[in-house]
């Protein structure tokens, strides 16, 4: 009888550690934490809607000192301002960035290095070639 409850309450012991690893694993991830993993497992539409919000986020950013927008379109024309008198520091387009960042994940050693990391390197690399 002791062995049949030392095996149940082992096998509950299994099911709780492996049902709590699952509910880790499924909490998200805050987007500086993001590597090429995660870029892997992104459909299409999601690799090009999160470098169009990393975009946008970095426009926003980069007008800040001239006040808050107060509703998409207003940051849409603002970055497109930006993009029009070449203001923006990066000066690509989403799927440009997108495209990029599919072929330096390719390489295993890349895969550890967070998205954002990897978008600044990408757009280094993009205006170098472009002077």
């Amino acid at each position: 009888m002791r062995g049949r409850g030392l095996a149940v309450g082992g096998a509950a012991l299994l099911v709780a550690g492996f049902a709590a690893g699952l509910t880790a694993s499924q909490e998200p991830r805050r987007w500086m934490a993001l590597d090429g993993r995660d870029w892997t497992q992104f459909e299409p539409k999601e690799k090009r809607a999160y470098v169009a919000g990393f975009l946008g986020g970095v426009a926003d950013g980069e007008r800040g000192a001239r006040g808050a927008l107060p509703d998409t379109s207003v940051l849409r024309r603002a970055v497109d301002s930006l993009y029009r008198v070449g203001g923006l520091g990066y000066p690509f387009g989403p799927t440009v960035y997108a495209t990029q960042l599919d072929e330096f994940y390719w390489w295993e050693n890349h895969v550890p290095t967070p998205l954002y990391l990897a978008l600044r390197d990408i757009n280094v690399r993009l205006k170098r070639q472009g002077e």
